[in-house]
């Protein structure tokens, strides 16, 4: 959306009323027969001056308009713009706001425009939308491994439950009993989530961002130092390998201190019984973990900004998210460890529409397993034994889970068709990235992989039920 300039901003409403630049329409006069209801669109907004000339002359907003809202409430959308009535008309804070409301993915379409107000100097704001499905599937998940067989699972995403902004989704993943073992417990994981982005608080200067989550699950972990252990050529079944069930809450507090940042406190506390079953070829071999009953306690601060203008295909921005988590037996649990995660995202137009992705990662001290790095989980594929995880479950043989992460990739998407359709929009994405992880600080890379370098080929849809991704390299994961 191309700014107006003020002069042209002022020939603009001057037209719709139907008389010169500087001479003043009545007050809620109507435009003449033919005449254009709205000005063409502005990016933003900016002050009202004194000064007459239309070189200099500025608009306040008299007041802001909501065209298309049918289920979300205007209130809740007036809370994520930059802009208020009786300020000063600023291009700039009305652009950003366009791009809040379409990071909110309440909305596929977000246009702006001025009309003129009641009184010369005066404007009225137009903030014409139109709303999508906000009941979506977030997760489509189907495997199969030699140990597991098949598995699979889905995740589904309300995010404006009841038109007020509120974030309701829940996600669910099922393997069944682990092959060789028919009597074994099923492996499965579900999680729920709850989420109020923008929480007014009298005598708050900024809203408060609340969540909550819970998860549950009852996996398995192969506990061989090898993943390509002799026990595994006949039996699985035979191999020596952890249970375990986790049942973990977590509580969110945060803020936004800018239209596109979040900084969030989160407290997580998480009841854990593992066992050993088989017998382990030496004491630790098997992932981290306490055996019997243990607790988690742990507090996790995040920072994340998100300035990426789509969330299908974004052609402009960045997003950036640093984590720091600290676990304690001051805090009620039984692991004292601390992790770190810096995750960086990037698109803008190079050479068409390129897009930088980067993670760094640390876990020190006694962290549990589910609390490191598998390496596989941020590759496109693995060639050997690992797979990436479903909802933290692992159905590989492969359960080495690293203290250092560091990923690094690049990806090329090429958009092919934008329609009114059920699939809306469909680019083709091209990346390779390149993963290194040790399991202690400068070590030899941990081998999930005969590669550490990954490639794709992905068919990615934009539909009114949600994002769906054809991947090469997760079909490669599979069968490699």
């Amino acid at each position: 959306m191309t700014p107006l300039a003020p002069a042209l901003l002022a020939l603009s409403l001057a037209a719709q009323a139907g008389t010169p630049p500087d001479s003043p329409a009545p007050p809620g006069a109507p435009p003449p027969p033919g005449s254009a209801p709205s000005a063409a669109p502005v990016a933003a907004a900016a002050p009202l001056l004194t000064d007459p000339t239309p070189q200099t002359r500025r608009y306040q907003i008299e007041r802001i308009r909501f065209v298309g809202l049918e289920r979300t409430r205007e209130a809740v959308v007036r809370r994520h713009l930059l802009v208020a009535e009786g300020e000063l008309l600023d291009e700039e804070r009305v652009l950003l706001s366009r791009l809040r409301l379409l990071q909110l993915g309440w909305f596929s379409r977000v246009e702006t425009r001025v009309e003129r107000g009641s009184e010369r100097g005066l404007v009225v704001l137009v903030v014409d939308v139109t709303e999508r499905n906000t009941l979506i599937f977030t997760d489509l998940i189907f495997g199969w491994t030699p140990p597991a067989g098949v598995y699979g699972g889905f995740g589904l995403s309300q995010q404006n439950f009841l038109g007020r902004g509120l974030g309701l989704s829940g996600a669910f993943v099922y393997g069944g009993a682990p092959r060789d073992q028919p009597s074994d417990p099923d492996r499965f994981a579900a999680r729920l989530s709850f989420f109020a982005p923008d929480v007014p608080v009298p005598g708050l200067r900024h809203n408060l961002v609340l969540g909550a989550t819970a998860f549950v699950a009852h996996g398995e972990e192969f506990a061989c130092q090898d993943p390509e252990c002799q026990a595994f050529k006949s039996d699985y079944g035979a191999a020596p390998r952890i249970r375990y069930q986790r049942t973990m809450g977590e509580l969110t507090v945060g803020t936004r201190p800018g239209a596109f940042e979040r900084i969030a406190g989160t407290w997580r506390y998480e009841a854990v019984h593992a066992e050993e079953i088989g017998t382990l070829s030496a004491a630790g071999t098997g992932p981290p973990i306490l055996l019997g009953n243990s607790k988690v306690s742990a507090l996790t601060g995040t920072y994340e900004m998100d300035t990426r203008d789509d969330f299908f295909f974004p052609r402009d921005g960045m997003r950036s998210v640093v984590q720091v988590t600290f676990g304690s037996r001051l805090l009620g649990g039984d692991y004292e460890y601390s992790r770190y995660l810096l995750q960086l995202e990037t698109a803008f137009s190079l050479l068409g529409h390129l897009r930088f992705q980067g993670a760094v990662g640390a876990a020190q001290g006694s962290a549990p397993f589910f609390e490191r790095f598998y390496g596989a989980d941020w590759s496109y594929f693995a060639i050997g034994p690992a797979v990436g995880r479903a909802l933290e479950l692992n159905f590989s043989t492969d359960s080495r889970y690293d203290a250092f992460l560091v990923m690094g990739g690049v990806e090329y998407g090429q958009p092919l068709w934008a329609s009114g359709g059920f699939f809306k929009r469909g680019y083709l994405g091209l990346g390779t990235r390149i993963v290194y992880s040790t399991a202690t600080l400068g070590g030899t890379r941990t081998p999930f992989s005969t590669t550490p370098l990954s490639a794709d080929v992905a068919l990615r849809f934009d539909t009114p039920v949600g994002v769906f991704n054809l991947s090469a390299g997760y079909l490669v994961d599979l069968f490699l």
